[in-house]
């Protein structure tokens, strides 16, 4: 292919591209001597509420430790009853894990302690047993905390046609208002939800199996949390997914079985506008809806058939918390330090958004024997449901964020809200991407096997020369930020529209990673990804720090993160010192917009050292025909690498 057909081709493709893709932390904490394991982090927290009843403890130390050094100890202290734990750690042994064997009672004070272990102490396995902790000395940190509260599901009474919209904003806000007011309600001063899918309103769901945490919206189940039916019978208890597992310990309905409007798939997934009578605004007989059966135990429950919008069914309710933290999610571990912190209040009436101050909502930024301090932020919110704390400054690692939300916030009707605390952690390690040291041609592939690679894909030689780099981290895995349009692509062209598809499902061994927090080697922040593990510079992002002072690197990509083959150096096969017109998209690494992963259609790299040879064996690089540039040169490029 001649350099003007290259240049023509790139210049459609990128046509086609630039299309917008669719105090004190209270924890008490043994610090007296060196010799002792150092606690970083701990979840849950002192003080933390509304605990799930199967939650885990999370401890990060800031070594390696080893698990036979320790031992913990859960207690109810409402019960005086202790609880055998399991325990699980990550590679290097820095986070361990603690679950209860059995779901803690809801209501309840728990109190855990983490021992050093000495020849007083039991040694730790893979399950705790000896959890008095008066027969432990050596403590090293400690935990007190509060469950939920018993939450309810309750089927109505009263039967209901498709359009749950009726004259609501929206459908969920018209089913949500059948819940609150229908008489089998067990407590009109609790708020309730319906248990309902309505595509871009409410789901549990974005995918089959792609669900909780950001892939679940405005959905009303909480993770690790148990659910009782009318008469105080546990219906279930949630996974981490906020979804429960089938079979239920007993059904949602009380009685004979029922037909209940749901829209939801027997795996938890939402169904399409023609199966949830038109996202619930239509009561039309050409209609039909998604129902499950009351009585049922099983997916049945939640998906049995289809029915007519013009008949009338039922709706599953379920009791809310009165305010929740949703992002970053209570009880997690976040790697996005530029995340805002949302909070969602469920209370009748509304809740008045006078009381929402910047003392009535509060964040605390803590770590284990550091005294506390509330970090400065603004709040606001867009519906009087969801608030919105966005810090000054970026979040630190490795450090305890707890969210305050006091008494003082009050509904419309001059109720106030139960008092919470939830509490989150930033991780200790952010993210690396550095540009490597050395360069190498187009032929990645063929570098990494003179180096000693055994990879066969340019995509694996690029890997392999990213992980032999000096700034890799030791004991780290390193990949390469390149595409090659088939071993690995981040985001792909719509065969319908022009929007561009990105993420999982569509994502071939993509390296970066969803909502992270990504730094250069100087430690200054680069940017947070989004969902879809991409920097969205089509939608005008721009990263806080460039992720070099200089330099340039092969990516194989354009702006919207989607690749081609004819600017990837045949998928990174082809580049030495011979002759050929060959290109690969490079980035320039002092940018912060999308010319840190696209140059521009006519600063494409050549492969090779040449791309001219004359008649008599002369050998040349041209980078512009007609006097105008098509390539950025022939030279060697490095390569962007992230840690994994």
């Amino acid at each position: 292919m001649n350099a003007k057909k290259i240049v023509l081709k790139l210049m459609l493709i990128m046509s086609c591209s630039l299309i917008v893709i669719s105090c004190n932390s209270g924890t008490s904490v043994n610090t007296t001597t060196s010799a002792l394991p150092q606690v970083q982090l701990i979840l849950p927290i002192d003080g933390d509420t509304n605990v799930g009843i199967s939650s885990p403890i999370i401890v990060e130390f800031k070594s390696s430790v080893e698990s036979t050094e320790i031992s913990a100890s859960l207690i109810d202290l409402n019960s005086n009853t202790a609880y055998n734990l399991t325990l699980a750690a990550n590679a290097s042994k820095t986070i361990y894990t603690y679950t209860p064997l059995s779901a803690l009672n809801p209501n309840s004070t728990y109190h855990f302690v983490l021992f050093q272990n000495n020849n007083q102490n039991s040694v730790n396995a893979s399950v705790s047993s000896n959890n008095s902790q008066s027969s432990y000395s050596n403590p090293l940190i400690s935990s007190t905390y509060t469950t939920q509260t018993a939450y309810k599901i309750f089927v109505t009474n009263g039967n209901y046609k498709g359009n749950l919209k009726t004259s609501y904003s929206s459908a969920v806000n018209g089913a949500d208002a059948i819940c609150n007011a229908d008489s089998a309600n067990p407590d009109t001063s609790q708020y309730y939800k319906a248990m309902l899918s309505v595509v871009s309103e409410r789901y549990a769901c974005n995918g089959d199996n792609l669900c909780g945490n950001n892939n679940n919206f405005n959905w009303v189940l909480q993770p690790r949390t148990s659910y009782y039916n009318l008469n105080s019978s546990l219906i279930g208890i949630t996974n981490d997914q906020s979804i429960f597992d089938f079979p239920l310990e007993i059904a949602f309905g009380l009685g004979s079985s029922n037909n209940v409007w749901t829209g939801l798939s027997t795996t938890w997934g939402s169904v399409d506008g023609g199966d949830s009578c038109k996202a619930w605004t239509s009561s039309s007989s050409d209609n039909k809806g998604r129902c499950g059966r009351s009585g049922q135990v099983d997916p049945g429950a939640i998906s049995n058939d289809k029915q007519d919008c013009s008949g009338e069914r039922k709706l599953y309710c379920v009791m809310q918390p009165n305010a929740v933290l949703v992002s970053p999610f209570a009880g997690s571990i976040t790697n996005n330090l530029a995340s805002p912190i949302t909070v969602m209040f469920n209370v009748v009436g509304g809740v008045d958004s006078t009381t929402v101050t910047a003392r009535s909502f509060t964040v605390r930024e803590s770590a284990i024997g550091v005294t506390g301090h509330n970090i400065a932020g603004t709040i606001s919110s867009s519906d009087n449901i969801s608030y919105t704390f966005t810090p000054e400054s970026p979040l630190l690692p490795g450090k305890i964020y707890t969210v305050y939300l006091s008494a003082s916030i009050r509904s419309n009707n001059g109720v106030p809200i139960s008092a919470t605390t939830q509490s989150f952690m930033t991780s200790s390690e952010t993210k690396l991407i550095y540009l490597t040291s050395n360069k190498w041609w187009g032929d990645l592939l063929k570098s990494a096997q003179k180096a000693g690679s055994t990879a066969t894909t340019g995509v694996g030689g690029a890997d392999f020369l990213c992980q032999q780099d000096s700034q890799c981290p030791a004991g780290k895995t390193c990949k390469a930020i390149i595409s090659d349009d088939k071993n690995r692509v981040a985001c792909i062209n719509s065969s319908e529209s022009s929007i561009k598809l990105c993420g999982a499902g569509y994502s071939v061994d993509w390296i970066l990673s969803p909502n992270t927090t990504y730094v250069n080697t100087t430690g200054a922040i680069i940017g947070t990804t989004n969902s879809s593990g991409i920097f969205n510079f089509l939608l005008g992002y721009q990263f806080n720090s460039a992720i070099s002072s200089g330099g340039k690197a092969w990516t194989g990509l354009f702006p919207s993160w989607t690749s081609d083959k004819e600017i990837t150096c045949e998928r990174w096969t082809v580049g030495d010192d011979g002759v050929n017109q060959l290109v690969g998209m490079i980035g320039y690494a002092d940018q912060i917009n999308y010319k840190s992963i696209f140059a521009g259609a006519n600063n494409s790299g050549g492969c090779s050292q040449y791309n001219k040879k004359d008649a008599v064996g002369g050998k040349y690089c041209y980078n512009q025909v007609d006097g105008q540039q098509f390539i950025d040169g022939c030279s060697k490029r490095g390569l962007y690498c992230a840690v994994q």
